[in-house]
């Protein structure tokens, strides 16, 4: 027996609270809520306040909603400050088969990737506050689960998009769309990670997981998946937050637009790729470029992929307008790039530097990271 979606103006009755339904933030499965009533706390006369209502439509994405859940019901989760709190279930009772299923999340204000170019100029201490709760996060994965939060984009939802469009749109890991904010033009910005979903046991390798711009050199080689994967996911995500300006004359963005899109394009990714396919070879090649020689792939599937890539890396085309010799790859080191954007203090490339290490053993772990000088004096 199928449960009835989730609407605008529905009202819904969890354990904690009562909700009315008055915005749909993703089509059919996320919904800004009301707060009507609460069993534990008071909502003042006047005062609106806010939840997030996750669902599920699609079927084949039923087994990350309820990891989700699960996830959350592990001994400790809600100590962790740094994680979007769970406040509520709904429709978990064998007593309403119709009623959705849906998860009540604490409302956070936006994600990473809507935070405008404006608020990265005038708070430039940002980064800091982003980069220390997300490692606080990941250390607390670590320490007490075993787990990394790198995530699973399902086949079917894959064959749905071309691969351009999934190295961009697809983020499932540490990065700008489960990185939420709250209070930004404050003193104190609330940074929290979400969508717990993507939380597995270390070295998973049934598939490579991770969005393209942020995967980490272990998962291209068909190693697996782990904690240090995240660390470098990190690495990646702080520079697509940097307060950046359009330039290269290769954009039409506005300053209002998030300035990781910018980075992402001009930094890791396949943004500017200028063959046909290959996209995964597009994007070992760059990290190649950006930070050092990755050893060979593990999987014998990925053999042509990483001879492409160092090709790609090393080799010219001639210009067929101009007759000209051109690099396939045009990027330097992560150090040269970050240094082309202008305005990046020096503390904060060393950071990057610091967490983007090839070698996955070497690399530091998310509590190695929180001693960094850069996060000095940052409290989560």
């Amino acid at each position: 027996m199928s449960k009835l979606p989730v609407t605008v103006g529905q009202i819904l009755k969890g354990k904690n609270g009562i909700y009315e339904i008055i915005e749909a933030l993703k089509t059919n499965t996320v919904f800004k809520a009301a707060i009507l009533g609460s069993t534990s706390e008071e909502i003042h006369p006047g005062a609106q306040q806010l939840a997030v209502i996750k669902t599920e439509t699609d079927e084949s994405m039923n087994y990350v909603f309820n990891r989700e859940r699960n996830n959350y019901e592990l001994p400790h989760m809600a100590s962790c400050k740094t994680i979007r709190a769970l406040r509520d279930v709904i429709g978990f009772d064998s007593q309403t088969p119709l009623e959705p299923q849906c998860m009540v999340f604490e409302w956070m204000d936006q994600d990473l990737r809507t935070v405008p170019y404006s608020r990265f100029r005038s708070k430039p201490g940002l980064p800091r506050v982003i980069a220390r709760s997300v490692l606080e996060t990941l250390a607390f994965l670590k320490e007490t689960y075993g787990a990394f939060h790198s995530g699973i984009i399902p086949q079917p939802y894959l064959h749905r998009q071309d691969e351009d469009e999934r190295s961009l749109l697809n983020f499932i890991d540490i990065n700008p769309n489960n990185i939420l904010l709250s209070n930004v033009d404050s003193t104190c910005p609330v940074v929290k990670v979400g969508d717990l979903g993507n939380m597995l046991r270390e070295g998973y390798d049934d598939t490579r997981i991770q969005s393209l711009p942020t995967r980490a050199p272990e998962v291209w080689r068909g190693l697996g998946c782990f904690h240090s994967s995240d660390v470098w996911s990190l690495g990646t995500t702080v520079i697509f937050s940097l307060p950046t300006k359009p330039h290269y004359g290769l954009w039409n963005l506005t300053t209002t637009k998030l300035t990781y899109w910018l980075a992402q394009r001009l930094v890791f990714g396949a943004g500017d790729k200028i063959i046909d396919g290959n996209t995964e070879a597009w994007c070992i090649a760059k990290i190649i470029r950006l930070v050092g020689p990755i050893s060979p792939p593990v999987n014998e599937a990925f053999l042509d992929e990483f001879s492409l890539a160092r090709a790609l890396e090393k080799e010219e085309y001639e210009d067929p307008e101009t007759g000209e010799m051109k690099q396939f790859i045009t990027v330097g080191t992560v150090r040269q790039e970050l240094e082309r954007i202008g305005g990046v203090p020096q503390d904060l490339i060393e950071f990057i530097e610091y967490l983007l290490v090839i070698d996955h053993t070497k690399r530091p772990t998310a509590r190695e990271a929180l001693g960094h000088p850069y996060l000095a004096d940052v409290v989560a």
